[in-house]
């Protein structure tokens, strides 16, 4: 775009005038020199349409001198001013303040790598990336910083459509190309086989990873993950996944695709580092995002590929739940009465972008016809799990008749066969089948799971079991059905040690597992070792011991720094080492599991929540260690400081009474603070069997445990509510 401008006329002071101005001082106390009204007129072409100031230097100005601009006083011999055809200057400034001042609306002077203002407040600098797209003359109508916002899926948006991205990295801190497409190679070799890392679309990411238009936070969260898990320790994936973490937190208002599959993978992170608070409440930003977005309904207009990304992103985040807890609705994150998406596809078809019909989460009449696929039995898998958790949770606080538990247990069992027989023949369980397997992962995982939903339903029947129904329901059912649920437990509990011995001599050693494999080997070897001291049990102590040691390499070998699963190698080698104490001394006469360690306070919550939740040493909420500090809202009252002067001075009574009692509250059977309905007994100091194992520290950090809250119901005895 060119502009004509006509030429400026100078203007006309007279001499004397002048000359008048420029000799007499002018009045005042103060006397200051009268600017020159001709040299104040004088600017240039390019800096009148800058707005800027112009020094008016003869022949060219400093500003377009220091710019490079072709300056108006530039004229070219024989040609008048009139005669001057302007150039529209190049623009030099971003058409976008940073993000932080745009956010403050405070005035940013776009100064890369970080601009003033955030230097002067001490704060990160980040612009908004600029569009790929366009040549450079369209850049001149429409603002290179320009921000996109939809809810485009991973494999539908083009390269040119992306989000927004972090431009201020430090230097040498993000990964360079090389690394990048050797950190994302490995990722789909290792990581994407598990269930909850399988959302992203190996071909259209290995694509932009290639031409270098992968979005950065993707790629950072990407690279830091693989990272960790393969314990690449000279890279700086700590910084990278802070990076990501930060741009996703900065834009939290601005749901993006790329963003979720970014916080899923730092949520990843946090959980296989220990930072278990922090992975807990990102987990719950991820399930916003996921609603916000309508990630839990389909969008057939979008293109095969697309769709199965979108199915398979809100999959990852209903999976979440399961490192947490399980079966309490007040920490689902996303309720399966509200997913109206089908399950994901096989591997093939979606790496193909073919579409097949899988069916929905919940059973319906036309699943006959459909190809499940490994992927799709396990999330179905994981449903079923979910509420036989609930079903015992019900069972534990006597909230379940013990009239219907049985008919509950034939159910969930019809729901058990139903998935087996859904499976292909090659998707059935055996040796030939695992070494053939493309997906090995899936395939151990799946009939691991499958059996420890077993474990997990009929261990209620199991009694000196420290997850065992209450003494008075044990006594309701019938003997034949308790005997054959125990039988059932240990069978499957069995099957889980072969399928551990099995991979470990036919499986891929090089392989990575979920969480939830160890926790089926954590529990299969507590099973096994427990059985082996009732009578008619088909393995020995020595040879039950033995079999746990199976179970305890597999953690050790295949989750050797992960620490969502320290506690559980711990826990299990400590249980070993005391069965094996048992064995030595030959004293098997009590079927009770080994006493752990003192339990630690559980005064930082409300009690009557931890009574209710009942969560696991292995949970990783439990972990997380949460202050509630409601306490500090008010300050105390006059009459709460004299209490607690008075509670000061009889602390050595009051501690000497606790020990004195807690032999007779120890003795106090079991059954007598239970009636058959599940209401707790009142009684001053409720306290299990000595011999009982306390359930907060050893259990399945699915179900939680059943320490001695669980009995009562606190000091006034209320019940507890219908619903978790």
């Amino acid at each position: 775009m060119t502009e004509a401008l006509r030429p400026l006329r100078p203007l006309q002071v007279s001499s004397d005038s002048h000359e008048s101005q420029s000799t007499e001082p002018r009045s005042g106390p103060i006397s200051n020199p009268t600017p020159d009204p001709l040299k104040k007129r004088v600017v240039c072409s390019q800096c009148r349409i800058r707005k800027v100031r112009c020094d008016g230097g003869p022949n060219l100005c400093q500003n377009c001198d220091r710019l490079g601009f072709q300056c108006s006083f530039q004229q070219l011999p024989g040609k008048s001013p009139g005669q001057y055809v302007v150039k529209l200057p190049e623009r030099r400034r971003r058409m976008q303040a940073c993000i932080p001042c745009h956010s403050k609306k405070t005035r940013c002077l776009g100064e890369l790598p970080s601009c003033s203002s955030c230097v002067r407040r001490n704060r990160t600098c980040s612009y908004p990336r600029a569009r790929r797209n366009g040549s450079a003359a369209d850049s001149s109508t429409e603002p290179s910083g320009a921000i996109v916002f939809d809810d485009r899926s991973a494999g539908d948006a083009s390269p040119s459509q992306e989000d927004i991205g972090m431009v201020n990295m430090a230097e040498g801190s993000a990964p360079d190309p090389e690394t990048t497409m050797t950190l994302v190679l490995d990722y789909f070799e290792h990581l994407y086989p598990l269930p909850s890392f399988a959302f992203l679309h190996k071909p259209t990411v290995l694509l932009r990873c290639r031409d270098q238009t992968i979005n950065e936070t993707l790629k950072l969260a990407i690279c830091a993950v693989t990272s960790l898990q393969l314990q690449r320790t000279s890279l700086c994936h700590d910084l990278w996944v802070q990076q990501a973490e930060q741009t996703i937190l900065q834009q939290i208002g601005r749901a993006s695709i790329f963003h979720l599959q970014a916080l899923l993978l730092v949520i990843r992170y946090r959980i296989e580092s220990g930072d278990f608070p922090t992975a807990f409440m990102l987990a719950a930003l991820a399930a916003r995002t996921a609603l916000a977005l309508r990630l839990n309904y389909e969008r057939p207009e979008l293109s095969e590929v697309a769709q199965e990304a979108r199915r398979r992103l809100f999959w990852a985040v209903y999976l979440l739940d399961d490192f947490f807890c399980v079966g309490l609705r007040e920490f689902e994150l996303c309720p399966e009465e509200t997913i109206h998406l089908q399950l994901p596809c096989d591997e093939e078809y979606f790496d193909a972008g073919r579409y097949i019909h899988t069916g929905m989460l919940r059973p319906g009449p036309s699943d006959n016809a459909t190809i499940l696929g490994l992927r799709g039995v396990f999330l179905r898998l994981t449903s079923v799990r979910r509420a036989v958790m609930r079903f015992n949770r019900r069972v534990g606080l006597g909230e379940e008749l013990s009239s219907t538990i049985g008919g509950s247990i034939r159910r969930f069992e019809e729901e058990l066969s139903a998935l087996t027989a859904n499976l292909r023949p090659l998707e059935q369980y055996s040796i030939s089948n695992l070494t053939s397997s493309r997906w090995q992962t899936q395939f151990i995982m799946l009939h691991m799971s499958w059996h420890q939903c077993h474990c997990d339903l009929y261990r209620l029947g199991l009694d000196g079991y420290s997850e065992a129904a209450p003494s008075p329901i044990l006594m309701a059912i019938p003997p034949r059905e308790r005997i054959a649920m125990q039988f059932k437990c240990f069978e499957h509990a069995e099957n889980i040690i072969r399928i551990v011995r099995d991979f470990s001599a036919h499986g891929n050693g090089e392989c990575f597992l979920e969480r939830d494999a160890a926790v089926c080997a954590f529990e299969s070897a507590r099973l096994v070792m427990f059985s082996s001291r009732i009578p008619g049990a088909t393995s020995s102590l020595d040879l039950a011991i033995n079999k746990a040691k199976l179970s305890l390499s597999l953690i050790t070998k295949f989750f050797p720094y992960s620490a969502s699963t320290q506690p559980l190698r711990k826990d299990l080698e400590r249980l070993i080492a005391s069965y094996s104490v048992r064995l030595a001394l030959q004293t098997q006469e009590t079927f009770s599991e080994p006493d752990p360690p003192s339990t630690r306070p559980s005064t930082k919550v409300s009690q009557y929540a931890s009574s209710r939740q009942r969560l696991s040493v292995q949970s990783l909420l439990l972990q997380s260690d949460f202050i509630d500090d409601s306490n500090e809202i008010a300050g105390p009252t006059q009459g709460e400081a004299i209490q607690a002067t008075t509670n000061g001075m009889h602390t050595t009574s009051r501690t000497a009474h606790v020990s004195g009692s807690s032999s007779e509250a120890a003795a106090t059977p079991r059954n007598q603070t239970w009636s058959m309905t599940g209401m707790a007994a009142q009684q001053p100091n409720p306290c299990l069997d000595a011999g009982q194992e306390d359930a907060g520290l050893i259990f399945n950090p699915w179900m939680g445990f059943a320490g001695t809250e669980d009995m009562y119901y606190g000091v006034s005895g209320r019940p507890p509510d219908e619903e978790f």
